[in-house]
């Protein structure tokens, strides 16, 4: 049974890493089971509220689409509600949604938002865009994993991680500074790829890494700036992709990169379509400081609001909220080959072939309210590392 994640609520964010970086070739052999077609639990059936006829939810989604299917599919099949799901591309994922969802915010047209990070949901809380779930489902989840006012619930995290390919000769990395060490590219046209840093879990991770380095170096812990690490990025040689993280394992498996800054996720679902990759879980502080391992990422689920005349709706997005965070979407989402994410819940029981030993730490609202900026200016000085090697 996987362990409980601590202190996902807002000023006392922990984004959990995955411990020291080792290489995890985890090659597909087989395809993956049939999972959505296994009985509820009676537990999960009470919780979701029955199965009311005729209930239809619309659910923006910036979760991979062919994954959020096989759950939003399974989800019917349990509560017996419809859901309309809307996607945004790959390369603006979530970021697309949040500003469509605040754009929609007067008139809303989403019942529920299920996102693959923690941080577009904590701005739309910040900008009134949510509303609370009812005190009985927020009794049902451990507060740990909960907004502190019941805006959002996180489950199923996934980690910030570095693909190489060993077949190339490519070996591992120890920490998230050695991208920006000399000679890392090892005759590739680039040591390291990218995606596009205005996105994402790109976008927050970046945030995270510059919250966490300045906080160690004020405690006296030898780190570089963000901005020293960026130049070392350029200095190694650095692709900016538009194609999200998928593209940066991409460029890894077809060698035109060293590594690619990355996602479990996308390096699982690599492999799943045969490609020779493996991924490393780098640490972002020396060894011996504590909550110095990688950032580990929860899903989150919130209601979209005002809820003023849509009770219906709202009382059926609330059904499948409770389905997502249940044993067994959680198992679900963690048997899925091309996914595997680690379970929050205190119930669910599955092995996804990762495990958390010294987790990454961070301000969640700081990096918040830091992460536009910082993601543009990622965007121009990275860009011009591009121009410079072009």
């Amino acid at each position: 049974m996987s362990q409980p994640l601590d202190g996902l609520s807002r000023r006392g964010f922990l984004a959990r890493g995955l411990g020291a970086c080792t290489a995890s070739t985890l090659l597909a052999s087989g395809a993956a089971g049939t999972l959505f077609g296994c009985r509820p639990r009676e537990e999960s059936a009470r919780a979701s509220g029955g199965s009311p006829d005729g209930a239809r939810v619309v659910a923006y989604v910036s979760v991979d689409d062919v994954v959020a299917r096989s759950a939003l599919a399974a989800c019917t099949a349990a509560t017996g509600i419809e859901i309309d799901a809307v996607f945004d591309t790959e390369a603006t994922k979530t970021t697309g949604l949040e500003r469509r969802i605040l754009a929609e915010r007067t008139r809303p047209r989403a019942d529920l938002f299920w996102s693959s990070e923690g941080f577009s949901v904590e701005r739309l809380r910040r900008e009134g865009a949510l509303q609370p779930f009812s005190q009985a489902l927020r009794a049902s989840w451990p507060a740990r994993h909960a907004d502190l006012d019941g805006h959002w619930l996180a489950f199923s995290a996934r980690a910030r991680v570095v693909a190489f390919a060993p077949d190339r000769g490519t070996t591992p990395i120890a920490s998230w500074t050695d991208l920006a060490k000399p000679a890392l590219a090892r005759g590739s046209r680039a040591a390291v790829a990218i995606a596009d840093p205005r996105f994402g879990s790109t976008r927050g991770h970046l945030a995270a890494l510059e919250w966490a380095w300045r906080d160690a170096r004020g405690r006296g812990v030898a780190v570089p700036t963000l901005v020293e690490w960026l130049d070392g990025l350029r200095t190694n040689g650095v692709l900016v992709l538009t194609g999200g993280n998928a593209a940066t394992v991409e460029a890894v498996a077809t060698g035109e990169v060293a590594y690619g800054l990355t996602d479990t996720d996308d390096v699982f679902a690599a492999q799943e379509r045969g490609l020779a990759v493996s991924l490393c879980v780098p640490r972002t502080l020396p060894e011996g400081v504590e909550g110095g391992g990688t950032m580990i990422f929860p899903n989150t689920v919130a209601l979209v609001g005002p809820s003023e005349g849509r009770e219906a709706a709202r009382a059926a997005a609330e059904r499948v909220a409770a389905w997502l965070i249940s044993p067994e979407a959680e198992e679900l989402l963690c048997g899925l080959r091309a996914w595997r994410s680690l379970p929050l819940g205190p119930q669910a029981n599955c092995d996804p072939g990762f495990r958390e030993a010294d987790p990454l730490r961070f301000d969640l609202l700081a990096s918040i309210d830091s992460a536009d900026s910082i993601a543009v200016a990622a965007k121009e000085r990275l860009e011009r590392a591009a121009e410079k090697g072009a």
